[in-house]
């Protein structure tokens, strides 16, 4: 995987805040140099079906909660960087 798609997909996975600073979701860089893209897919896999059940819950209490719009924004996020993740093994696949 190149470094540019390791930029990208940590671009999605990293959140700028109102104090002008950035937050990451989970440094996915640190992750790619330790273990395979499938596992790291996986662990992604994994936030998103948290987060989907968080979201189910914050809904079923109160469909006006904040914390719903924070969820899917991470939920949307993860997916993102799934997909660049797995677009990215497929071409290294292929060379």
């Amino acid at each position: 995987m190149t470094k540019e798609l390791i930029q990208t997909a940590q671009d999605y996975l990293t959140v700028a805040t109102k104090e002008n600073g950035k937050k990451k979701i989970m440094d996915v860089g640190q992750l790619l140099e330790n273990h395979s893209s499938e596992e790291v897919i996986n662990l992604l896999r994994t936030i998103l079906k948290e987060n989907q059940e968080k979201l189910r819950d914050f809904i079923l209490e109160d469909k006006t909660r904040p914390e719903i719009d924070e969820t899917v924004a991470v939920m949307f996020r993860v997916t993102m960087a799934i997909k660049t993740i797995e677009n990215g093994k497929e071409v290294r696949d292929v060379d």
